[in-house]
Order: structure tokens, then C-alpha cells, then sequence
């Protein structure tokens, strides 16, 4: 699919202490994502744009659906539904790699929306529209989303945030806060889950401030997250607070031994659309003709 006349390739929002590069021709994914610390910009996030970075975005939305459905496969009120899918499962949600219309633009901020009826058809049963914002509010990037259902029955929907963050900045390694009640258990470790939440285990509990080893395989998605989630790069004075709104109430934590790592609030769990179909709290939303589903993320850089 071509960008249309309203797609831009490049945008970019800038203050004294953000700088964001937002790619409206592929979902409004960020391409690198800098802050302001000792008169010198520093990657907060991976930086896309350069030579050799394995990471195609460092950070990108995901609706009408989080992460993952299993075999591209769901049932919802009584009726079985089909994905397309590349790599047996579908993932990442319909709207990630589209061209999205800006349809404002300052300095500051800008807002992107898509359209299933007027900008092509998704993979989605369903037609949609969704919003997306970006705003930087002195030592805060806020994001939100807005989700619509366009059709003539109702949908299950969820969304969220795939950001990415650097291993090391300025020589410092991680520590992360994120308070969450449970984990879902992934036996054959394909990122989906087989039931309900259980107990955390000690490497998956992070509900107090440490350090986020890069030796420690973590790939799991986190029941009962309480927003804020932090990070604190200790050496470099830098701590970021992580906030969702109250619908995010689950969180994926991707580690791999890679220098970046994944905190990732969502409203859904993997797979949420069958746990849902099973009875399962998953934090799956119904959404009527001519609803919406609302979510924002909000990055609070505080600096030493």
C-alpha cells in the first residue's frame, strides 16, 4: 500500500530535553527516541536510523489487538474469525506497517489517524479507525490511542505499546520497577499462554527496584500491572517513570541478550482473544458499533 497525499515519510517533535523521529508512513513506529542530559543527546531508545541496527522500530503500537493470536485464530460470540499470517501467528496487532494520515502537527506534537474504510482494508474482520497522538509536555512524552469500531456488531479489541530501551546509557546498566500480581504460564515458549495467571516466580518479580540482568532470558506477559512502571539508570542519573492508564493492566517484559530490552504496558494479554473465549480475564474489551477503546502512555524523565 502507497502513503497517501496526507502521509509523511519523517516527522519529528523537539524540545529542550525530547527528541522523537515518528514514521506516519509506518504506523507512526518511532525511529529513535533522545533526551537532553549533561548538553549532550543521548539514546533513550535504540536508534533506528543507524547503520547496522537490527531493530526495524524502537517502538510501535499494537491494536486492535496486543502481541499475539495463536494460529492467527479466535472465536468470539459464538462465530470462528481468521488472520492472515505470515509466521503462523499473527502478531502485533493490523495497523503497525500503514500508512496513517498526520492530521496535526506542531513542534510539540503530533496526531495520526487510520481508517479501514477510506485508507484499505485491514487484516481485521471488522472496520475500524484509529487515532494516535504524540505530545511533549516538558519532562513528559505523552502518547495516546483511540480505537473505533466502525462495523455492525460488536468486537473484542485491545492495544498497547512496544517501546524499546537501551541496555547502557552513558555506561549505565539498568534497574527496573514493574509491579505486577502474576505471570501466564508459556510451556512450550512461543510467548502464549496456556491458562490462567499464576504466582511469579523470583526472576520474573520485579514489584521492588533491581537490576535487570542482560544473562536472564525473560520473554513473558505479566498479569496485574500497576502503573507506574520505573527504570533508573543509576550511574547516569536517569530514571524513567513508566505511566498507563488504568485499562493497561497487563505488561509484557521482553529481555533477550541484545542492547536493548522491552517494557511493554498493554490492556491484553497474548493470546487474550482465546483466553477470553475460555472464560479467562484477560483483560479482552467488548466494544459495540461506534465504540471506542482509549489507552495512553505517559514517559516521565526525571534527571539527577
Amino acid at each position: 500500500m502507497q502513503p497517501t497525499e496526507n502521509t509523511v515519510t519523517n516527522v519529528v517533535i523537539e524540545s529542550e530535553l525530547w527528541r522523537v523521529s515518528l514514521e506516519p508512513h509506518a504506523g507512526l513506529q518511532t525511529r529513535y527516541c533522545k533526551i537532553q542530559h549533561g548538553g549532550n543527546w543521548l539514546d533513550l531508545m535504540p536508534d533506528c536510523s543507524a547503520n547496522g541496527e537490527i531493530l526495524s522500530s524502537s517502538n510501535f503500537h499494537m491494536l486492535p489487538y496486543s502481541n499475539r493470536i495463536k494460529d492467527a485464530r479466535f472465536k468470539y460470540s459464538g462465530r470462528d474469525y481468521s488472520l492472515k499470517h505470515a509466521d503462523k501467528h499473527a502478531i502485533h496487532g493490523a495497523l503497525r506497517k500503514l500508512p496513517w494520515r498526520v492530521t496535526a502537527q506542531t513542534e510539540l506534537s503530533v496526531s495520526a489517524e487510520y481508517d479501514s474504510l477510506t485508507d484499505g482494508e485491514i487484516n481485521w474482520p471488522w472496520p475500524i479507525s484509529a487515532h494516535i497522538s504524540y505530545q511533549i509536555d516538558e519532562n513528559t512524552l505523552v502518547t495516546r490511542m483511540r480505537l473505533t469500531n466502525n462495523g455492525s456488531s460488536p468486537m473484542p479489541a485491545g492495544m498497547g505499546w512496544h517501546p524499546y530501551f537501551c541496555r547502557t546509557i552513558s555506561g549505565a546498566s539498568p534497574e527496573l520497577k514493574l509491579p505486577a500480581t502474576g505471570y501466564y504460564p508459556d510451556t512450550d515458549g512461543d510467548c502464549l499462554p496456556v491458562g490462567e495467571p499464576v504466582a511469579l516466580s523470583d526472576e520474573l518479580n520485579f514489584n521492588e527496584m533491581k537490576a535487570l540482568n542482560p544473562g536472564q532470558r525473560i520473554d513473558h506477559c505479566l498479569a496485574g500491572f500497576r502503573s507506574p512502571a520505573s527504570l533508573r539508570w543509576r550511574e547516569a542519573g536517569i530514571t524513567l517513570h513508566i505511566h498507563a492508564s488504568a485499562n493497561c493492566t497487563h505488561a509484557v517484559l521482553y529481555n533477550p541478550a541484545q542492547p536493548f530490552f522491552a517494557v511493554e504496558p498493554v490492556t491484553n494479554a497474548n493470546d487474550g482473544f482465546n483466553l477470553h473465549a475460555r472464560g479467562i480475564d484477560a483483560g479482552v474489551k467488548d466494544i459495540a458499533p461506534g465504540e471506542k477503546l482509549e489507552a495512553e502512555m505517559r514517559l516521565e524523565l526525571v534527571l539527577a
